[in-house]
């Protein structure tokens, strides 16, 4: 099959591309080349097509569409970290939004079918609620959020009023190889590796499902071949707070137990998230198959062998004057 990816240099992008090369597609992979891509990781993949362009860019969407013909597009392209869409929103409303928009069109003009990845954070804080289903209502609570909503309801719109082909994923938090460190697991672990405190916001006592990349990967993909539209699913048995995650990342890096350091809580920070997937697992056939201690013991082990994997990224200037003054802030 021809499949484009967007966004397929990132962290759930990359883990994609290698599903779609290991059972012989087409691959072609449009990605901005952000702060949080990984070009070269990408390439060693395989043999694939790699365009650098701005999905936000209408003109470069709709040119590479034209010139490709994708029978399938996997949506993975957006800014996601919430702590940046707090200080900067623009970026998250050109990606989130205009991006969505431009590849939604697109993909409808070529009639391809679209996969739109999304997340549960669009429905917003689900402490003392019943776990989300795929008919309620998206009430975002962050920047991140509301964008990441505001796309979903582009696409959503277009199969509706023009017969866009179109199904939205809707993961929870993910982990696994290769995840750039502004995201906690793989921040916690470069400090505590370089004799550093991680940073705990508030009384660590969020709550979110964990999902390793793979079985995220298998699940966009799922939706992809099963035919469905509208909303599905893709969730995850384990759920625990940041402090029992931190707790068993530390044991998985052969760390004793310790080694936070409580900092002030982000802005409006969901206290839980929760997302019922048992219709979806049923209508996708999808079920995630790595259980939370084996992904953290193989995330562990790679991150041990692939130490500088970040590391022309961190040293960029701006990303790291973001670190600095992100961390101080909270201090």
């Amino acid at each position: 099959m021809r499949v484009l990816v967007t966004g397929g240099a990132g962290f759930i992008g990359r883990a994609v591309v290698r599903a779609l090369l290991a059972r012989g597609d087409d691959v072609v992979v449009l990605d901005a080349h952000t702060y949080a891509a990984h070009p070269q990781a990408l390439r060693a993949l395989g043999e694939l097509e790699l365009v650098e362009g701005d999905v936000a860019d209408a003109a470069v969407v709709f040119a590479l569409f034209a010139r490709v013909r994708p029978e399938l597009v996997l949506h993975l392209a957006a800014e996601s970290h919430v702590d940046r869409a707090i200080a900067d929103a623009a970026p998250f409303v050109r990606t989130n939004v205009t991006g969505s928009w431009n590849v939604a069109r697109a993909a409808c003009q070529v009639e391809a079918r679209l996969v739109q990845v999304s997340t549960d954070e669009v429905y917003g804080d689900r402490e003392g609620r019943p776990a989300s289903v795929e008919g309620d209502p998206v009430v975002p609570t962050n920047v991140y959020a509301a964008t990441k909503a505001c796309g979903d309801a582009m696409v959503q719109a277009l199969a509706r009023t023009d017969g866009l082909n179109a199904v939205i994923t809707r993961g929870v938090n993910t982990y696994g190889p290769g995840q750039f460190p502004e995201k906690l697991l793989p921040l916690a672990a470069r400090r505590w590796l370089a004799g550093e405190p991680a940073p705990l916001y508030g009384d660590g006592l969020q709550v979110r499902h964990w999902l390793h990349v793979d079985d995220h990967a298998a699940g966009i993909l799922a939706a992809a071949a099963s035919g469905a539209g509208g909303v599905v699913h893709l969730g995850s048995a384990d759920r625990l707070s940041n402090r029992e995650l931190l707790a068993a990342w530390r044991s998985a890096l052969g760390l004793p137990p310790g080694g936070l350091e409580p900092v002030d809580d982000r802005p409006g920070h969901d206290r839980a998230y929760a997302l019922d997937d048992t219709a979806s697992r049923e209508r996708l056939g999808w079920t995630p198959r790595i259980r939370l201690n084996d992904g953290l013991a193989s995330t562990a082990g790679w991150l041990r062998a692939n130490p500088g994997f970040w590391d022309e990224a961190l040293a960029r200037p701006e990303v790291a004057d973001w670190f600095r003054s992100w961390y101080e802030g909270r201090r």
